[in-house]
């Protein structure tokens, strides 16, 4: 079945204003998703959130091309045409032009549907007047409140008048005058009626619904225009009071009902009021104790069908003398006797059925959750400001909590958020500022330390190369970061072709040149708290004294190797040199930790001020 309402998401904003102005929150927003949904299921097709949005992504389904396609079948087909249609097109300075402007379009039959009307404002008085027996009722003229009764109050079924809608009065009334295959479109400022085509059946049935701007599209593609037609009048039968219906009160004036305030016994009640005045004809039936005369638009008039921006009174006036010129000699007496004739069928007589629609309640923890969300800002008051669509602030956390809104819509929250981000984002690029001149103040001293660093690394390569001993330094890969020739010359001749292809073995794995059983010690030393280790072991025959130590703990150690074998080496000499040996390392290292230390330091306070800023 098709969506009568439908939302085009790549021209949607999502602002929200749809959502605000729907009059029964059949629009949700789910954290899946930032754009609005409209709920079929409780919308009730009022249109109101065609006109709200400002960006033209809410549509009604077109159609045009059904109506295209009925009107080239062998099917007899009836216009049905709503008494506003003068209100919209005031460019058509006689209403006898856009009749004939129809027909042109392939339509065989012209209806005016006020006659429709009169036939269920004359129902609707003997009802309420008449025949009434203390039982208050609610007209059913409009295809939304029809929905929102059924959707929504349901329990007011019964309250609604039995009565079909003029619309449909009148295609029961064509039928019989016409012939039962009749087919049907109607004319209209009401999109909710479009959901008839699927509702209706029998005599009764609505083929297809054109709204007055999809009309207006089909005169300019026939090029259709009241210059160059000439005068046709509708068909028979033809209403009287009736074509005042788009304007509310004129329901009640073509039933020739008491409209003064004092007097009256039936309210007329429109635009989104109506959605509040059904509520309280549930709540507080024995106070109200009146009937209603109630549409969802403000008069159809200004209903979603007709071009945006129509002025009101404008169009009241121009429903009003086109009134007055299609009633200048109107024949009373034949209307009387066409009304004597149709207005007793059957199937003016119908029920309403229960299409409730509910979403399960929320739990209260999950409102409170929702709640203190939306009003932390206001110290948890509840500010009520209604500009979210919604009462109070519980009724939006409400929805909330059933996933059909969002927190960004409480408008209040948003502003104060905005203010807040604007100062915040301000406080941000001063801070930025500053952070940027720290940084290159940071830049400058890191090149500096690094130059120094590679100079101090320079002078160690030249210092441990220039040893007699053997040196090794490894990181915690085991990977050599600077070695000597004695170290070279201990390992073996298998390592100086090494040394040839890599000089000073810079970057080679230990474990690929030492036993397993010293790269274990190698291990310890690196992993674990002791500084320093001193073994005997036997490397390519050679007797070697080995000292291993820590430079910087867990990342980087050195070691020593002594040839024992080499007669030259006394012990107190090889012990004295190697202590100066790692004095010096160590005085080096002291001075390459501070360096690092110092820029680190640094590094880490700029970091500290980046993370704090974008936090």
């Amino acid at each position: 079945m098709e969506r009568i309402i439908q939302l085009n998401k790549s021209k949607c904003t999502a602002c929200y204003s749809c959502v605000r102005n729907c009059p029964v929150k059949a629009i949700h927003v789910n954290g899946d998703s930032v754009y609005p949904f409209i709920e079929a299921d409780q919308c009730i097709i009022c249109g109101n959130c065609i006109d709200t949005c400002a960006y033209d992504a809410i549509h009604y389904s077109d159609s045009k091309q059904r109506v295209k396609h009925l009107l080239n079948s062998y099917d007899k087909v009836a216009a049905v045409i709503d008494p506003a249609i003068a209100g919209e097109f005031d460019d058509i300075t006689d209403y006898r032009k856009f009749v004939r402007m129809i027909r042109l379009l392939g339509f065989d039959y012209v209806l005016d549907m006020s006659f429709g009307v009169d036939i269920i404002a004359e129902k609707f008085k003997k009802l309420t007047h008449e025949d009434f027996n203390g039982k208050y009722y609610i007209s059913s003229c409009c295809p939304s409140i029809v929905h929102l009764v059924e959707k929504l109050y349901p329990d007011l079924l019964g309250n609604l008048a039995p009565f079909v809608s003029p619309n449909i009065a009148c295609n029961i009334v064509a039928r019989k005058v016409y012939g039962p295959e009749l087919k049907t479109v109607h004319i209209t400022p009401c999109v909710a009626l479009k959901k008839e085509v699927d509702r209706t059946s029998g005599v009764g049935k609505v083929n297809e619904v054109l709204t007055f701007i999809e009309l207006r599209e089909l005169f300019e593609e026939y090029n259709l225009s009241e210059t160059f037609s000439e005068y046709s009048d509708f068909d028979e039968p033809i209403g009287y009071k009736g074509g005042m219906y788009p304007i509310s009160q004129g329901f009640l004036e073509a039933a020739n009902q008491e409209i003064s305030m004092l007097n009256e016994s039936t309210m007329t009640i429109d635009g989104k009021s109506s959605v509040h005045a059904i509520k309280q004809f549930l709540e507080h039936y024995n106070f109200i104790r009146h009937h209603y005369n109630i549409f969802i638009c403000k008069g159809c008039i200004m209903g979603p069908g007709m071009s945006k921006g129509g002025e009101k009174y404008k169009r009241f006036a121009l429903v009003k003398d086109y009134m007055h010129r299609r009633l200048s000699g109107f024949d009373l007496e034949k209307w009387q006797a066409q009304m004597s004739k149709h207005s007793n069928y059957e199937e003016f007589n119908t029920t309403y059925t229960e299409h409730r629609y509910e979403l399960p309640e929320p739990d209260e923890l999950a409102i409170r959750i929702a709640l203190n969300g939306i009003t932390k800002r206001h110290n948890n008051k509840e500010v009520n400001c209604t500009g979210c669509g919604f009462a109070t602030c519980r009724d939006l956390a409400y929805a909330i909590a059933q996933n059909t809104a969002i927190p960004e819509m409480c408008v209040t929250n948003t502003q104060i958020g905005n203010v807040e981000t604007f100062y915040n984002s301000k406080i941000i690029t001063e801070e930025l500022e500053m952070v940027k001149k720290e940084l290159h103040t940071t830049r400058d001293s890191l090149e500096e330390t690094k130059g120094l660093l590679d100079a101090k690394n320079e002078a160690l390569s030249i210092f441990v190369r220039g040893l007699n001993t053997g040196i090794v330094f490894y990181d915690d890969n085991l990977k050599i970061v600077e070695s000597n020739l004695a170290f070279i010359e201990i390992l073996g001749d298998d390592v100086k072709d090494i040394h040839e292809v890599i000089p000073y073995l810079i970057g080679a794995d230990l474990k690929s040149l030492l036993p397993p059983g010293l790269i274990s010690q190698f291990q310890y030393i690196l992993h674990h708290d002791e500084t320093h280790i001193v073994r005997d072991a036997e490397i390519d025959g050679k007797l070697v004294k080995m000292t291993i130590f820590q430079l910087i703990p867990f990342k980087l150690v050195g070691a020593v190797f002594r040839n024992l074998h080499l007669k030259e080496e006394r012990p107190e000499e090889i012990i004295r040199r190697v202590s100066d040996v790692i004095e010096e390392n160590l005085r080096q290292v002291q001075q390459i930790g501070f360096i690092l230390g110092e820029g680190a330091a640094k590094t880490e306070k700029m970091l500290n001020s980046i993370i704090k800023t974008y936090d």
